[in-house]
């Protein structure tokens, strides 16, 4: 099941490569830059807890750790 979470975790980056790309070739690219760091943000977040979800797929005993790590992020974000 973990192989599933690597195989997202390498489409994000890679989704997030082509964007910053895209965004380099762009006009008046200043006007999107709050947005783009919003989205980028948001992904690093989303990264950091789709490998703190892999220990559960793969039922290991770094499981429970994973679990509190994930929490104490999502409450600093709220």
């Amino acid at each position: 099941m973990s192989y599933q979470v690597t195989d997202t975790y390498d489409g994000i980056d890679q989704a997030m490569r082509l964007m910053r790309d895209a965004m380099k070739g762009m006009p008046e690219r200043h006007r999107y830059m709050r947005h783009y760091d919003d989205v980028r943000r948001s992904v690093a977040v989303l990264l950091i807890l789709l490998e703190e979800a892999t220990p559960w797929l793969d039922e290991t005993s770094r499981a429970e750790q994973s679990t509190s790590r994930a929490k104490t992020l999502l409450a600093s974000l709220r």
